[in-house]
């Protein structure tokens, strides 16, 4: 019994780190969402983007703007998608910074979205994101 009791505790300290890497219920969430949009299921991916979005992924914002943009899924939603991408740059998600740039109507604007962009992803570069 007390090999049994060891071999499990054992298994268990294994299995610990992958656990800790892939058990975020965001990043599943991210994931799920990903392959139902790569598999032709919009209506869930963006069910289950919009979970990880709310659990705080940026890369799932960004993907459930464009969704909304676009009707992909879900019903056209300009505000909603500007509010999605406002809540991925508030995460310096230069993507976010980048959409935003190109949904600008004013050019000052634009081109300060684009600049917050590019920083971010010189950031993103240097590894400290």
């Amino acid at each position: 019994m007390k090999r049994l009791f060891l071999a499990a505790l054992a298994a268990l300290m294994l299995v610990q780190p992958v656990l800790a890497q892939h058990g975020d219920e965001a990043d599943l969430a991210l994931r799920r969402g990903m392959a139902y949009r790569d598999g032709g299921k919009p209506a869930l991916a963006a069910h289950w983007l919009g979970v990880a979005a709310a659990r705080g992924m940026p890369e799932a914002m960004f993907l459930l703007a464009n969704m909304l943009l676009e009707g992909d899924g879900v019903p056209k939603d300009e505000a909603e998608a500007r509010r999605w991408l406002l809540e991925a740059t508030q995460l310096d998600y230069p993507e976010a910074w980048q959409q935003l740039g190109m949904m600008e109507k004013d050019p000052e604007k634009a081109a300060q979205y684009m600049r917050r962009a590019a920083h971010a992803l010189t950031h993103r570069g240097e590894g400290k994101r």
